[in-house]
C-alpha cells in the first residue's frame, strides 16, 4: 500500500502513539513526550487526523489521539520498523540472535516480537531474552523451535520463547482479560512480520 512520505515530526507522533497502541493522548501530551514544539505538533497530529492515520476525538475542552489500525497496517509496519532499528541500535547483540534465529527460518509468513523486559527496557544482566512468534499453523512449530534452540545453544543469554498460532493468538486477545497476548501488545519490539501483527490487531481492536 502506498502512503505519502512523513515528516520527522509525523514519524515522532506516530511511534509515540504505536509504543502505547491501547492508549490515548492529548496533542499536549503527544508535543512533551515526542520533545516537540506544541504547535507543531499540534497542526502534525491534525494531518494525521485528515489521512486517517490516527483518530482524533474531541472531548472538549481537548482532543485526544490515537493510531487508527484500520486500513494501515503498511504504514504501522513501517512505523515499527523504525522503533526495531532505533532498539536494536542500542541492543546491536540482541539483533544478531534475532537475525540468526530470523536466518534459520524458511517459512516467510510469521511474526517474531521481543517482548519481557528487554522491551520494557527494564533488562538487567540476569534477565532472559523473552521473544513471541506467531506462526500460521503447528505445521511451522518444529522448524521454529529447532531455530530458537540453535541459536539459544550458542547465545550467552538465555532465551525464552512463546509460540502461538495467528488463530491462538486471536482467542487470546479475544478474551480481553490480562494474557501474555496483551502484554506483547502493550510492550513489544517486532523484529520481523509487523504488518501481520497489525492486520491480528486491526481485527480486534
Amino acid at each position: 500500500m502506498y502512503f505519502e512520505p512523513l515528516t520527522k515530526t509525523s514519524v515522532e507522533i506516530l511511534a509515540h502513539l504505536s509504543s502505547k497502541i491501547r492508549e490515548s493522548f492529548t496533542v499536549r501530551q503527544i508535543a512533551e513526550a515526542i520533545k516537540k514544539d506544541y504547535k507543531i505538533s499540534h497542526v502534525m497530529t491534525m494531518r494525521l487526523a485528515e489521512k486517517h492515520y490516527i483518530i482524533a476525538e474531541k472531548k472538549p475542552p481537548v482532543t485526544y489521539c490515537k493510531l487508527n489500525l484500520k486500513g494501515n497496517s503498511s504504514l504501522l509496519a513501517y512505523i515499527e520498523a523504525i522503533r526495531a532499528s532505533r532498539f536494536f541500535s542500542k541492543n546491536r547483540d540482541l539483533e544478531i540472535l534475532v537475525n540468526d534465529i530470523f536466518s534459520k527460518v524458511r517459512g516467510p509468513f510469521f511474526t517474531l516480537m521481543i517482548i519481557g523486559s528487554y522491551a520494557k527496557g527494564t533488562a538487567s544482566k540476569k534477565s532472559d531474552l523473552d521473544i513471541l512468534l506467531i506462526i500460521p499453523d503447528r505445521q511451522m512449530e518444529r522448524e521454529v523451535s529447532l531455530a530458537v534452540g540453535s541459536v539459544e545453544h550458542i547465545s550467552p543469554l538465555s532465551i525464552h520463547d512463546t509460540v502461538f498460532t495467528s488463530d491462538e493468538f486471536v482467542d487470546l486477545l479475544n478474551q480481553k482479560t490480562p494474557n501474555i497476548a496483551w502484554e506483547a501488545v502493550d510492550n513489544r519490539i517486532v523484529a520481523y512480520g509487523a504488518e501481520e501483527f497489525f492486520r491480528i490487531l486491526e481485527a480486534i481492536l
